[in-house]
């Protein structure tokens, strides 16, 4: 049951962050006001997508998952700081929350693992 549980779980962390650089990949054109916005350089969007699409497909295929959900608990809260932290506007500090409890779960990844049903496991990879 253990192992059925933390599959779930990384399926579903890895989907959220998985389809958010999927979508910004898809419309890579349109975010560019939206990461300018943020004061973040346009050289940067490359980066952020990789970020989010690698990170959410290691961790769903359970490859170098600690690293994954290290580097994604690491995002979350880098983004969270930068792009959702705002006096006076509730629906940023929503995001800001919602990023932080994504760091939790991606640090609870790092403390155990990404289980027994990985490839990782499967291949004898480090940190999976």
């Amino acid at each position: 049951m253990q192992n059925l549980l933390m599959l779930v779980g990384r399926i579903m962390l890895a989907a959220m962050v998985f389809w958010t650089g999927y979508g910004r990949l898809m419309s890579y054109a349109s975010i560019h006001n939206y990461v300018n916005d943020w004061s973040v350089p346009h050289a940067f969007k490359p980066f952020i997508i990789l970020w989010e699409v690698g990170g959410g497909l290691l961790l769903l295929l359970g490859i170098y998952t600690r690293a994954a959900a290290a580097a994604l608990a690491l995002f979350c809260v880098v983004s969270g700081f930068v792009v959702h932290l705002h006096n006076g506007d509730e629906l940023q500090l929503i995001d800001f929350m919602k990023n932080m409890a994504l760091t939790g779960g991606f640090l609870y990844v790092v403390a155990t693992g990404g289980g027994e049903w990985t490839l990782g496991k499967k291949y004898g990879l480090k940190w999976s």
